[in-house]
Protein backbone atom coordinates (compact mmCIF):
# COMPACT_ATOMS: atom_id res chain seq x y z
CA UNK A 1 0.00 0.00 0.00
CA UNK A 2 1.57 3.27 -1.07
CA UNK A 3 -1.07 5.90 -0.39
CA UNK A 4 -3.92 6.88 1.84
CA UNK A 5 -7.43 6.76 0.44
CA UNK A 6 -9.60 9.88 0.59
CA UNK A 7 -12.34 9.54 3.22
CA UNK A 8 -15.27 9.04 0.78
CA UNK A 9 -13.38 6.31 -1.09
CA UNK A 10 -12.29 4.63 2.16
CA UNK A 11 -15.94 4.63 3.30
CA UNK A 12 -17.02 3.12 -0.03
CA UNK A 13 -14.43 0.37 0.35
CA UNK A 14 -15.74 -0.36 3.85
CA UNK A 15 -19.23 -0.74 2.37
CA UNK A 16 -18.03 -3.55 0.08
CA UNK A 17 -18.43 -7.18 1.13
CA UNK A 18 -15.69 -8.09 3.60
CA UNK A 19 -14.06 -10.56 1.20
CA UNK A 20 -13.46 -7.75 -1.33
CA UNK A 21 -12.16 -4.99 0.93
CA UNK A 22 -8.48 -5.95 1.08
CA UNK A 23 -8.17 -6.24 -2.71
CA UNK A 24 -9.98 -2.93 -3.16
CA UNK A 25 -7.70 -1.13 -0.69
CA UNK A 26 -4.56 -2.52 -2.34
CA UNK A 27 -5.78 -1.72 -5.83
CA UNK A 28 -6.82 1.82 -5.00
CA UNK A 29 -3.97 2.84 -2.73
CA UNK A 30 -1.21 1.70 -5.06
CA UNK A 31 -2.73 2.49 -8.44
CA UNK A 32 -0.99 4.81 -10.86
CA UNK A 33 -3.79 4.53 -13.42
CA UNK A 34 -7.46 3.64 -13.28
CA UNK A 35 -9.37 1.76 -16.00
CA UNK A 36 -13.02 2.65 -16.58
CA UNK A 37 -13.79 -0.97 -17.51
CA UNK A 38 -12.45 -2.49 -14.29
CA UNK A 39 -15.31 -4.25 -12.46
CA UNK A 40 -14.47 -2.48 -9.20
CA UNK A 41 -15.18 0.92 -10.81
CA UNK A 42 -18.86 0.05 -11.24
CA UNK A 43 -19.02 -1.52 -7.80
CA UNK A 44 -17.47 1.42 -5.95
CA UNK A 45 -19.34 3.86 -8.17
CA UNK A 46 -22.63 2.30 -7.12
CA UNK A 47 -21.69 2.60 -3.44
CA UNK A 48 -20.85 6.27 -4.03
CA UNK A 49 -24.14 6.86 -5.86
CA UNK A 50 -22.80 7.00 -9.43
CA UNK A 51 -24.60 5.27 -12.26
CA UNK A 52 -22.86 4.27 -15.50
CA UNK A 53 -23.54 7.65 -17.14
CA UNK A 54 -22.12 9.54 -14.17
CA UNK A 55 -19.01 7.34 -14.16
CA UNK A 56 -18.56 7.95 -17.89
CA UNK A 57 -18.80 11.70 -17.27
CA UNK A 58 -16.30 11.44 -14.43
CA UNK A 59 -13.84 9.61 -16.70
CA UNK A 60 -14.27 12.24 -19.44
CA UNK A 61 -13.57 15.02 -16.92
CA UNK A 62 -10.53 13.20 -15.57
CA UNK A 63 -9.19 12.66 -19.09
CA UNK A 64 -9.36 16.38 -19.68
CA UNK A 65 -7.08 17.17 -16.72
Amino acid sequence: MTGQLPAPIAAAVEALPEAERFAARMLLSGATAFERGHPMVAQLGAVLGYDAAALDALWRQAAAL
